[in-house]
């Protein structure tokens, strides 16, 4: 686990890398838009579901999962529940009514919801990948709409997790979305060293 000075530096970065992707969201649903500071956790793969799932009352949530790769790589996950998704559809087409029900295009949802992860999971692996001198690329993203986030965590290769968790605001209505990203041990002790010579170089 990365210590409690590390991990103050690593939310410093990433509030960073997110102020940036505010105003690209905003500019991507032509509306203003307020992205709310993270909140930064660190569990373990196992504990990720309850974790997660528990902000979205157990519900079937929007799951988009894209690999960053390099000399810093992982996979970035991002999770929107069906609430915010139909807020999200709602700012898109300009639709007021509070009573619309049900996702009038659902193809358009998932490529939006697609979007909106690919802005983030950039700006946040992007920026912290350039803060901390180095570069990724990113592989092409699929999404699909489940309960489960992680279907076998036991061969997964992934050892550790950082949880992004805000909330999007677009006038009176929210967005809630978690942005988590998972490493293998070896790209863990790379992240500790980073941010260790990271925060000599101040």
């Amino acid at each position: 686990m990365i210590n409690e000075e590390l991990q103050e530096v690593l939310s410093e970065l990433i509030n960073i890398a997110f102020g940036s992707a505010t105003a690209t969201i905003a500019d991507l649903f032509d509306n203003f838009a307020t992205l709310h500071i993270p909140d930064i956790s660190f569990i373990a793969l196992a504990d990720l579901d309850q974790f997660i799932l528990k902000d979205f009352n157990y519900q079937e949530i929007y799951t988009s999962t894209q690999q960053f790769k390099g000399r810093f790589q992982g996979e970035i996950v991002f999770a929107m529940d069906k609430d915010s998704a139909q807020n999200m559809q709602r700012i898109i087409f300009a639709e007021d009514d509070p009573e619309l029900d049900g996702l009038q295009n659902v193809d358009e949802l998932k490529q939006s919801i697609l979007e909106i992860a690919n802005i983030l999971g950039s700006s946040c692996i992007g920026k912290l990948a350039e803060l901390l001198s180095t570069n990724v690329t990113f592989a092409p993203p699929s999404i699909e709409f489940s309960q489960n986030l992680i279907k076998d965590s036991d061969n997964m290769a992934y050892n550790h997790v950082i949880v992004i968790s805000t909330v999007l605001d677009f006038k009176d209505m929210e967005f809630l979305g978690k942005l988590f990203i998972m490493f293998t041990d070896e790209m863990f002790a790379w992240l500790e060293a980073a941010l260790e010579e990271y925060m000599d170089n101040l």
